[in-house]
């Protein structure tokens, strides 16, 4: 095989390895996009409902309050999602099966955020189930994004294009130690739960998370 036959055939190669890369990449912009449209539509005043004056159709929209301070918690954090995602697939030009099943993974829970919104905003008497669940998606859908980075960012640096990916590093060590200490206050939280046998007085057990922003704050200052 001559050399400008083998150049021809690296081109294409190359060609064939980006508009796969490229596949990978809108199927997970879809994904995102599909996850916020169903929790946007969970978002409506029923059908049978019916309202004959402003002040009726004011008391149908606050029912709907909930709903949509989930939909906004869920929207900003899967946005927050895709935007790191976005960043952390720039820098590849290749992939190969380890990117592809990570990158599933992530997808596969962060398609569990409509059923975790629409539970957490149905009226629920303070179960703490709902909350557990609703945090559990978070937390797994979270982990699996930091295990995409970690692949890419140390295990196939072979598979990114060649620059400084300094920044990027340390938003990894950020997102993995906000994380951790989610996953920390919630333990917590849960155990003291479980310890308090009055009912009133088990919301305060939330108060483990007044911790969480001074300890990123102590602890990001030691991964600068």
């Amino acid at each position: 095989m001559s050399k400008e036959t083998q150049e021809k055939e690296y081109v294409k190669e190359e060609i064939r390895r980006e508009f796969q890369l490229e596949r990978m990449i809108l199927f997970s912009d879809a994904v995102f996009a599909i996850v916020i449209t169903l929790m946007a539509i969970e978002i409506h005043i029923p059908d049978a409902v019916r309202f004959n004056s402003s002040e009726e159709l004011m008391h149908e929209l606050l029912h709907l309050l909930p709903s949509v301070i989930a939909y906004t918690v869920s929207f900003a954090f899967i946005g927050f999602t895709w935007y790191q995602h976005l960043q952390l697939f720039s820098l590849l030009k290749d992939y190969d099966k380890g990117i592809v099943i990570r990158n599933l993974l992530m997808l596969f829970f962060i398609g569990f955020f409509p059923f975790s919104a629409s539970l957490i905003a149905r009226p629920n008497k303070g179960v703490f189930l709902v909350t557990l669940i609703y945090f559990a998606v978070i937390l797994f859908a979270k982990g699996a994004q930091l295990a995409l980075q970690y692949y890419i960012l140390v295990k196939r640096p072979q598979l990114r294009i060649n620059t400084d990916i300094h920044d990027e590093v340390i938003r990894f060590k950020k997102s993995r130690l906000a994380i951790i200490l989610l996953a920390v206050m919630f333990v917590l939280t849960s155990f003291t739960m479980f310890l308090v046998k009055d009912i009133e007085e088990k919301p305060a057990a939330w108060t483990w998370f007044i911790l969480f922003p001074i300890l990123m704050r102590v602890l990001q200052k030691r991964i600068k």
